[in-house]
């Protein structure tokens, strides 16, 4: 019995490290997503509410910190005659933005609607 006994002791002295790991796993786990969810709120995404996976998060991130970095090198205009540098960010607010202008000047009926050949 006593052999028993010091078995169960064991086994339960397991159990407890186990759970206590586990408790441990789930506060890092939980910790690593609340980082993710502040990162997620400092990246520009269109639409603006799209939920990034993490590593979306991760490469649009790093993505934004370059473009962050030229426009502090480069500033935001282009020098005549020089090549001129364009990240994602830029293009992507580029795009919303002739986006959103036609579709400002379509309800104003200055731009006609494009029609595909399908009927």
């Amino acid at each position: 019995k006593r052999r028993r006994r010091g078995w169960d002791a064991r086994l339960g002295g397991a159990n407890q490290q186990r759970q206590a790991a586990n408790a441990r796993e789930r506060d890092r786990t939980h910790s690593v997503n609340t980082a993710f969810t502040a990162l997620r709120t400092l990246i520009p995404t269109e639409p603006a509410d799209r939920r990034l996976s993490k590593v979306e998060t991760l490469r649009l991130a790093s993505s934004y910190i370059s473009h962050l970095a030229n426009v502090l090198l480069l500033g935001d205009e282009c020098r005549d005659g020089q090549p001129c540098h364009i990240c994602t960010f830029c293009l992507s607010n580029q795009r919303r933005l002739s986006i959103k202008e036609t579709e400002e000047l379509r309800q104003l009926r200055l731009v006609p609607e494009v029609r595909s050949g399908r009927r």
